[in-house]
């Protein structure tokens, strides 16, 4: 089983900076299929997701309720970037509803990408 990269180890890969180069260099657009920006957006969505359910948990356990992670479930999502693969977090209960990608969508839209990517300088 491949471990996945977080978002600080893909930024951080020279093979990466390289692909990106070429990437621009080419002048073939900066998202799609096989581009190393895809790559970087299904890390930040992964950290995004991440950090949702710590958010939500928090504030489980200040409410007084008792939930604790209970492992991933992996997706396929269409973005305008090309398809990623992201792993949702879940609860024991049940209860988490990510707000970035909702339990059974499969489309990451609206601009969504877009802002997203915005983020990071």
């Amino acid at each position: 089983m491949n471990k996945k990269k977080t978002i600080e180890e893909i930024l951080n890969d020279p093979e990466m900076s390289e692909r990106l180069k070429e990437r621009l260099y080419s002048k073939k657009g900066l998202l799609g299929k096989e581009s190393p920006f895809s790559e970087i957006l299904q890390g930040m969505v992964n950290t995004l997701l991440e950090g949702e359910i710590d958010s939500f948990l928090t504030e489980e356990r200040a409410s007084g309720n008792i939930n604790k992670r209970n492992g991933r479930t992996s997706k396929r999502v269409v973005s305008e970037a090309g398809y990623l693969d992201i792993s949702t977090p879940r609860d024991r209960k049940g209860d988490f509803e990510p707000e970035l990608i909702g339990k059974r969508e499969r489309e990451l839209s609206s601009g969504l990408d877009d802002q997203i990517l915005s983020l990071y300088p």
